[in-house]
């Protein structure tokens, strides 16, 4: 029987992909735990528990082109990244946190039935988007320590992998 709706237009290896879950938030804890909602600090996000530094604050306050779209080229800060890194700015890719860049890495790279290497345990969305972008993850567990194990990433190369991932530090292409 032919698909109904608007789910025959979807990608077949995207049909039953799930969402992203970024965890709960305090406020849907709230009751379900001991602790007030002002007293949790999430772990599990990367987030700062601290809140945004007042400098940035007043920084923002005191911006007047809120309004208007930014250089998607993000010009200034390459520059600026150039002038301290002494990287030109040519090599140098910003984004929208690092969410965007490994999605854009892989969009840029993996094809369908393409293999990556995934060190894990590591940042969820490296598995989220290799799947997203049609790419095999293939899991290699850090030792002990928590480092890349070197030998297990070698013996996991197969002629289909077409990236190894490190903790959101590197690509390998």
């Amino acid at each position: 029987m032919a698909e109904e709706g608007i789910e025959k237009l979807i990608r077949p290896e995207l049909a039953g992909f799930g969402g992203y879950d970024a965890g709960k938030s305090p406020q849907t804890l709230e009751g379900k735990v001991d602790i007030p909602v002002e007293d949790i600090i999430k772990l599990d996000a990367n987030e700062n528990p601290y809140g945004c530094s007042p400098r940035v604050t007043r920084a923002l306050a005191d911006y007047t082109d809120i309004n208007i779209y930014p250089d998607s080229g993000q010009t200034e800060l390459r520059k600026q990244l150039q002038e301290y890194t002494g990287v030109a700015m040519e090599h140098i890719v910003a984004g929208a946190g690092s969410d965007q860049l490994i999605d854009l890495i892989l969009r840029l790279f993996i094809e369908p039935g393409d293999e990556v290497i995934n060190c894990t345990p590591t940042f969820a969305m490296f598995h989220f988007f290799i799947k997203l972008n049609g790419g095999t993850p293939v899991e290699v567990i850090r030792d002990e320590n928590f480092c890349v194990d070197v030998d297990a990433v070698k013996k996991a190369i197969t002629g289909n992998t077409k990236i190894i991932t490190d903790s959101g530090k590197e690509f390998v292409v």
